[in-house]
């Protein structure tokens, strides 16, 4: 009987493990992503200038891309030359430019990813450059605003669990003279899947950048935040009733 047992508890397991290592099936992506706060009101009255692509910053030196180490392990370390590839590849397809010898950019991109509680959004950040991003708060939470009605299921979902997080950032490229003043971010997109303890960022950090690019340099309101559906295709696994097997007879 034990044998029976342990062959059953087996196969429960075998069959969690092939759900797992669908990492890209029903994967949801959610993206976050504000701009500067005079930039975005420029665009929102000024309807040609919002259109035309000339105005944005798009030749870009992709600074570093570096792990947000809280004490949380991932489940494998990154590839950060293959995150890095990936990345540029996005940017690419979003009408960016890395520089070329000799030229100077708009903008130097920085990237952070790890494994954490994603930054809610409704209360102030004490971080350099966020609270001047058009989708952050500044005061914190007010929760008689109309807007806000509902979001108590929502902030339960995303704020107090773990997620594997991309953050990409924009910086405005020369910085200034002054050392006293800080460096100007011009936009800043996150993009965040459920499930760490099963999830292997190498795996799935492409799709990830592949949803979040067409948000690059573009304002999400906080209370509209993007989840992109990844869903299984038809063909699938399907794991039946289990059978138990009797003990061979002992010779």
């Amino acid at each position: 009987m034990a044998n029976i047992v342990r062959r059953l508890i087996l196969a429960l397991l075998l069959a969690s493990a092939v759900r797992a290592q669908n990492q890209g099936e029903g994967l949801d992506v959610n993206i976050r992503s504000g701009i500067d706060r005079a930039e975005q009101a420029k665009r929102e009255h000024d309807s040609a200038y919002a259109q035309d692509a000339t105005q944005r910053k798009r030749l870009y030196f992709l600074a570093h891309i570096q792990e947000e180490k809280n004490g949380q392990n991932l489940k494998k370390p990154v590839d950060a030359t293959a995150l890095a590839q990936q990345l540029n590849q996005a940017l690419a397809a979003q009408g960016f430019h890395a520089v070329k010898p000799g030229q100077v950019p708009d903008i130097v991109i920085t990237v952070k990813y790890g494994r954490g509680v994603p930054p809610n959004p409704y209360t102030g950040f004490k971080e350099p450059g966020r609270p001047d991003l058009s989708d952050t708060g500044t005061n914190g939470f007010v929760a008689q605003h109309k807007k806000y009605v509902g979001l108590n299921e929502k902030f339960a979902r995303v704020f107090n669990q773990e997620k594997l997080i991309i953050e990409v950032r924009a910086w405005e490229y020369p910085p200034p003279k002054d050392p006293k003043k800080r460096e100007k971010l011009v936009w800043l997109t996150t993009m965040y899947v459920d499930d760490p303890d099963h999830r292997d960022l190498n795996e799935i950090s492409a799709k990830m950048l592949a949803q979040g690019a067409p948000y690059f340099d573009h304002h999400i309101d906080r209370e509209s935040e993007v989840q992109i559906r990844n869903l299984p295709p038809e063909g699938r696994v399907k794991v039946g009733a289990p059978e138990v097997v009797p003990e061979p007879k002992s010779q």
